[in-house]
């Protein structure tokens, strides 16, 4: 058994003390249990009628005229209208020829004339994030859920379990077809899921809040929609996980990290689980072991089958996992939470997907309020009032300004209504700093406005939109899956090809220098650099970047004196910030060029290492960061480090700083490792140690010393393959401040 496995095993509680947990979730301002309740408002004659005859076409046609008759004034106030919007979306986002089908079973009929009498069970489901679009699964497996369990005296309480089951194996609008769809029912059922997870809040099993979730959050417990995990695993999970709900980000640990298995097969070939096929996937993974997607399943289900919301997650070579202590709050297994998540309601790109999701749906009454008058301008657009439609989404929007649904809808009926270009750019500049903190969410949600609107203003707005834009993303907490230097066209490249001349280029660069050195944490910025590296410098347009940059260097540091000294301290300090950026963004062109240029300023001179190791030195060409930094770091003499000169850093005061060296090559042979203390202070770095690893995310343990030497000298194992090395120091109490000079890698 691993270390991390017996950690696990060790914090697993009985049952009964999951009561001590603290609560799940914020409690929502209306439960779903009493939000849920039956509410019957009658159906005009005629509808009735249709709908008993399983008319679903004659069915909205009939709501269409009832509601058109007074389409201006209708409103949420109005329950009688209310409810016929209600029914009229449903209909809508499945389709009348979908619902007439699914009649022609006599229990889903008798499912439908009861579902679409309930109002706030359709609710529910049209609320739930992602509505199964034109297909009839989500509808069916709410059918199965209340043919089974219907006449149950507790079924209103479980209604949301439902709806969540339903949205994430039917999918929705922006992902018609997931995989759940197409799994078969004996590995993956969603009444069983349904049955499993009642029976498990009813005994006490799930962690606090359970009952307090909506829909949209329970399709982070109930399946992950590209899983090839079934049920058996929930059902031994809950038989074999009971942890602290804000530890099961490391319940992926409780199997060990393994390839090959113990037989010598490989985690890619066909036979890696080969002996244990009988079980569960979590149950052998649990026994034999695997990569990163087998671990972060084993954490994901864990967590999942014990009421825990979570999710895997994708990032570049490498799959993790994420769960959720509270409302906003998720923090990361093995990784995550940042990344491409393979459970999503907006798009799978983080933070534009869990950050917007969570401030969509933050508040359950403005939620509610919000679907509400979507509804109510989806049946005045049917009866042809695009006016009072277009109220509506803006009503819906004052509830829920971040839904990307909803305002996509208002902008198609703005421009159907002719809007000009003057018009949709003061209501976008109006609107944008509501998205601040989700600026990625803003890109996204202005972009079809964006090609109407730009090629129509002048040249001075556009500079001052994308401005604005890059004002609202430098707020937002970067990402491994968003990235404004990357695209075909990029996000960059947009932009600059929207401009002409080579001075407003310059300015759009300045501006969105000043704006991610202004705030963030330096990796847009760094992005930034990057791009304008490689698209100008690189393609003889160093002017436009050298111009650029000076501006933006300019604007960033103290603006106090005019001669030369001030002036190289503001540029030294940009040069600065810039090379922090390039390491946070890993960006081995613009840390190299910025290091270079920033030669000039760096006055580091701490000697030079008197010992060396077999083989040659590894060229400082790729790249050196660092897990912090101070007001005492010199950046300039970052590079530096990786050469026998030597150079410095000087991390901030943390228990465990770290820095790792990025070769530009690898070695399949690595010779060793010498670390060199900077001058002074040599006894705040004792504990250390040094990792190596070929993908950057899995790191193997190298060598490590309690008495760290003025120059600590390690050698390799022969054919010790590395890209990454890695230097981690162990620091007492609160920690101490932490410098190097020297961090040099050498290959046989």
């Amino acid at each position: 058994m691993s270390r991390f496995s017996q950690l696990i095993l060790v914090g697993m509680l009985p049952l009964g003390m999951a009561a001590l947990a603290l609560p799940l979730c914020g409690a929502p301002s209306s439960s779903p249990s009493s939000s849920a309740a039956s509410g019957r408002v009658a159906l005009p004659p005629a509808a009735d009628a249709l709908l008993k005859a399983g008319d679903y076409a004659g069915l909205q046609r009939v709501l269409v005229e009832e509601l058109g008759k007074n389409a201006a004034s209708l409103s949420p106030d109005q329950a009688q209208a209310l409810h016929w919007a209600t029914v009229l979306e449903v209909i809508r986002v499945t389709s009348p020829e979908v619902m007439a089908e699914m009649h022609k079973n006599p229990k889903h009929a008798k499912f439908l004339q009861a579902f679409l009498q309930d109002q706030p069970w359709m609710e529910l489901y049209l609320g739930a994030g992602l509505v199964p679009f034109k297909t009839d699964v989500g509808l069916a497996i709410l059918s199965d859920i209340w043919n089974k369990d219907g006449s149950s005296p507790d079924f209103g309480k479980y209604k949301s379990l439902a709806c969540g089951l339903a949205s994430v194996w039917g999918g929705g609008e922006t992902a018609p077809s997931p995989r759940l769809q197409s799994m078969p029912r004996t590995k993956h059922n969603p009444l069983w899921r349904y049955e499993f997870f009642k029976k498990q809040a009813k005994a006490g099993k799930l962690y606090p809040g359970f009952y307090n979730l909506r829909p949209w959050e329970i399709r982070f417990i109930v399946a992950i929609p590209q899983q090839d995990w079934s049920d058996q695993s929930l059902a031994w999970c809950a038989e074999n996980f009971n942890m602290p709900w804000n530890r099961y980000n490391g319940a992926c640990w409780a199997g060990p990290y393994t390839d090959p298995s113990a037989f010598g097969d490989g985690i890619q070939g066909p036979y890696f689980y080969v002996p244990w096929g009988d079980e569960s996937e979590a149950e052998r993974t649990k026994k034999n072991g695997g990569v990163c997607g087998g671990l972060s399943h084993l954490g994901t289900f864990a967590a999942m089958s014990r009421g825990v919301p979570s999710y895997t997650v994708g990032q570049p070579g490498h799959c993790a996992y994420a769960i959720r202590l509270q409302r906003g709050k998720w923090i990361g297994g093995f990784g995550g939470p940042d990344g491409g998540m393979h459970n999503s309601i907006f798009g799978n790109q983080a933070p534009t997907s869990y950050l917007l999701m969570e401030n969509v749906f933050a508040d359950d009454a403005k939620a509610d309020a919000g679907y509400r008058h979507a509804v109510v301008a989806r049946a005045q657009e049917a009866a042809g009032d695009r006016k009072a439609a277009i109220v509506s989404w803006q009503k819906a929007l004052e509830q829920m300004p971040l839904h990307p649904h909803f305002r996509a809808e208002l902008h198609r009926l703005m421009r159907a209504e002719g809007a000009t270009a003057a018009q949709l750019y003061d209501y976008a500049m109006e609107v944008l700093p509501k998205y601040r903190g989700n600026g990625f969410a803003a890109c996204d949600a202005f972009a079809d406005l964006e090609k109407v609107m730009l090629p129509q203003l002048s040249e001075e707005k556009r500079l001052a939109w994308f401005d604005k834009l890059h004002a609202c993303i430098a707020s937002t907490p970067s990402s491994w899956a968003v990235k404004m230097s990357e695209g075909n066209p990029s996000l960059l490249q947009k932009q600059m090809d929207c401009l002409q001349s080579d001075d407003a280029k310059a300015k759009l660069l300045a501006s969105i220098f000043t704006n991610h050195m202004r705030e963030g944490d330096g990796t847009n910025f760094g992005q930034a650099l990057e791009w304008g590296v490689k698209e100008l410098v690189s393609k003889d347009k160093a002017e436009v970047f050298s111009k650029a940059f000076a501006e933006a260097a300019a604007s960033s540091s103290p603006a106090s004196g005019a001669d030369a000294e001030e002036k190289n301290k503001k540029m030294r300090e940009a040069y600065r910030k810039a090379i922090v950026a390039a390491e946070a963004a890993r960006s081995i062109p613009a840390f190299q060029s910025l290091s270079q240029a920033a030669e000039k300023f760096n006055t580091v001179k701490e000697g030079t290492v008197t010992k060396t190791l077999p083989g040659s030195l590894v060229p400082p060409t790729g790249m050196v960061r660092f897990s912090s930094t101070c007001s005492y770091d010199t950046p300039e003499a970052h590079r530096n480090v990786l050469t026998p000169e030597g150079g410095k850093v000087h991390w901030d005061k943390e228990k465990n700083p770290t820095a790792i060296v990025e070769m530009k090559e690898g070695t399949d042979d690595l010779s060793g490792v010498i670390v060199r203390k900077a001058n002074g202070n040599e006894w705040r770095m004792k504990k250390a140690k040094l990792f190596t690893s070929s993908d950057g995310a899995t790191w193997f343990p190298l060598a490590e010393t309690n008495d760290m030497p003025k120059e600590w000298v390690v050698e390799a194992k022969p054919g010790t393959k590395a890209k990454w090395v890695k230097l981690e120091f162990a620091q007492e109490g609160n920690g101490e401040f932490a410098h190097i000079s020297h961090f040099l890698i050498y290959k046989r």
